[in-house]
Formats: C-alpha cells, sequence, structure tokens
C-alpha cells in the first residue's frame, strides 16, 4: 500500500502560526481567506521561503507564506 504525503503550507502573521493545505493557490488567494481571520492589513509584505513574492506568486507543497506589517505601521494615520 502505497501513501502520499502532502506537505502543508506554513502562514505565519504576528504570534499566528497555521498549516493550511493551500498549493496551488495564488497569495492573492491566500490573502483574501485569511485577512480577517488574521487580521492582516493590507498593506502588509508578503515572503515565502524568505523572499518578496508578487500576489500573483502560486504556492507550492511545503512553502512558508509570512505576511509581515511595514513598519511604523500601527493604527490609523493622520
Amino acid at each position: 500500500m502505497e501513501t502520499t504525503t502532502v506537505q502543508a503550507t506554513r502562514v505565519v502573521y504576528g504570534v499566528n502560526d497555521l498549516e493550511l493545505d493551500l498549493a496551488g493557490r495564488r497569495i492573492t488567494t491566500v490573502y483574501t481567506v485569511l485577512e480577517q481571520v488574521l487580521n492582516i492589513p493590507r498593506e502588509a509584505s508578503v515572503t515565502v521561503n524568505g523572499g518578496r513574492v508578487d500576489d500573483e506568486y502560486v504556492v507550492r507543497p511545503g512553502d512558508e507564506i509570512e505576511f509581515l506589517k511595514n513598519a511604523g505601521v500601527k493604527g490609523q494615520q493622520a
């Protein structure tokens, strides 16, 4: 009997650290799904496996996605 192991995608934002099956989805879709759950601001930067990517990047099995709040962004701007 053969077993196939699907590598989960790790998603990190602040203290949140999730393992989800997101392979094949674009970053823009991942953001849309998680923005309210994790309270991710739209201006957050995105890295995959430590490198910056754009919204059209397609997630691969085992990727690590991290959403980063830009430095100095706190509350509403004046």
